[in-house]
């Protein structure tokens, strides 16, 4: 059977993260032979091998505490409200110290849930890792080494958090696998596989360093924070499938972007064609001067020092050789990341070009904004550098505000571009979105003449 051997990391409640992998898979129609887990990756890596997606996708999507620990209803409340008791944190210990953590609720669900005759059925093959405390030693098994009838219990035995009490399977005790290995891709060589995808969603646990040599490995790794390991909530679950999904399409080159999720496509590529084949070294002389920066070899050291920082910020999010083409998405994707625009979405490169626009103009024309800016205008224009330096610091800083701040090319005034370099050393993302922004309202200014 062709296909890719899957490999599923542990780590609690994050799991929501590998249903969104599942599902960009099952849409761009990856053929998967084998998959391997550990903990909550075990226990999706069934339900992939079962192929009932909308049964897991309902199942995160619905989960709580309760569904997994047998907990009192005092402990589930708080929980619920991500609030730290010092009772609810002393019950929690005794728990742990008598024995552990209660999973009956977890074994209850997976007797419900687990189809053990399909899953021997499938063409997909499952493999899993637990670790021994009778033997002290890790147990790595596959779907042909689980005697009839003990699947669920394998599955208990690897996704038994160190916190859980211990699983027993024929008075033997076992615990969580990522004591042992939390990414096992050890098993897909093991079995011969070569094309591995391999998902990490940043779980506890150890992860065995592996020969990479003659392997294709594709990584797939979140983007951002999937909360605690035991924040089993319905809520953030969905969040974090659609950061699974969105992560999976851009690691084959479905998405592009560093932060954001951006669609490749002839647009994509007009749009920065046009912002940038059409900036001239005049536009590039502004774009130094909006900074006060001297161009040519004999640049000042503080100038090269602004360029620098400047360049080296940008650079992270171009994801290649930073070059003219990279330099406008990256710049793109640092200004809407300042401005807190949504990036669980998918965008055109236009589109985050105009929700960044809109985002401006609604800051622009607050009262709020207003009322900041004639007070760091004051500033700005009436200190020396000495009480600049010195009066800056006291001055609330409202990043969002800073954005918006006299974002023009054609500035003059030499006080704001003593700001500007200010915001180059100090806060330069803020420094780079303020560019951005000036970038933008120049070429529109060029097209309404």
């Amino acid at each position: 059977m062709n296909g890719y051997g899957l490999v599923l990391g542990g780590g609690g409640a994050k799991g929501g993260y590998e249903i969104g992998v599942w599902k960009a898979l099952k849409e761009l129609d990856i053929p998967i032979k084998a998959v391997a887990g550990t903990s909550v990756g075990a226990l999706n890596g069934a339900m992939i091998v079962q192929d009932d997606y909308e049964l897991a996708s309902e199942l995160w999507t619905s989960l709580s505490i309760e569904s997994v620990i047998k907990v009192e209803k005092e402990l589930a409340v708080v929980n619920e409200k991500n609030k730290k008791s010092p009772v609810v944190l002393a019950a929690m210990k005794n728990m742990i110290s008598s024995g552990g953590l209660d999973v009956t609720p977890l074994k209850e669900l997976l007797n419900r849930i687990i189809n053990e005759k399909k899953i021997r059925d499938s063409q997909i093959d499952l493999g899993m890792v637990t670790f021994s405390l009778s033997d002290f030693k890790p147990i790595k098994v596959f779907k042909s080494d689980i005697p009839d009838g003990k699947l669920v219990d394998y599955l208990l035995a690897s996704s038994c958090f160190p916190a859980f009490k211990p699983h027993e399977i024929d008075s033997k005790k076992f615990i969580d696998g990522g004591v042992y290995d939390n990414i096992p891709v050890s098993l897909m060589i093991e079995k011969g596989i070569k094309d591995i995808i391999v998902v990490d969603i940043s779980g506890l646990g150890l992860v065995r360093k592996i020969d990479k040599k003659g392997l294709n490995i594709i990584e797939i790794k979140n983007s951002e924070d999937l909360g605690g390991t035991l924040d089993f909530n319905g809520e953030r679950s969905k969040i974090n499938i659609d950061i699974g999904y969105y992560d999976t399409l851009k690691a084959f080159g479905k998405l592009k972007g560093s932060r954001y999720y951006i669609i490749p496509s002839d647009e994509f590529e007009d749009k920065k064609r046009h912002y940038i084949d059409n900036i001239g070294l005049e536009e590039i002389k502004k774009m130094y001067n909006f900074l006060g920066v001297s161009l040519g070899p004999k640049s000042a050291a503080n100038s090269k020092l602004i360029l620098d920082r400047i360049l080296r910020t940008i650079n992270q999010y171009a994801g290649q050789k930073l070059d003219s083409y990279s330099i406008f998405p990256a710049m793109a994707e640092i200004t809407a990341e300042q401005l807190g625009i949504d990036r669980r979405r998918i965008y055109d490169l236009n589109e985050l070009v105009q929700e960044i626009m809109k985002e401006y103009d609604v800051i622009k024309n607050s009262a709020d904004f207003k009322e900041y800016i004639k007070g760091l205008t004051k500033l700005i224009l009436s200190r020396s550098q000495l009480e600049f330096d010195r009066e800056i610091k006291k001055t609330l800083i409202e990043g969002k505000f800073l954005i918006s701040y006299d974002p023009y090319l054609y500035e003059t005034n030499d006080n704001i571009k003593r700001f500007r370099r200010f915001l180059a050393v100090a806060m330069p993302k803020i420094l780079i979105a303020n560019m951005f922004i000036s970038l933008i309202l120049s070429k529109e200014d060029r097209q309404g003449q």
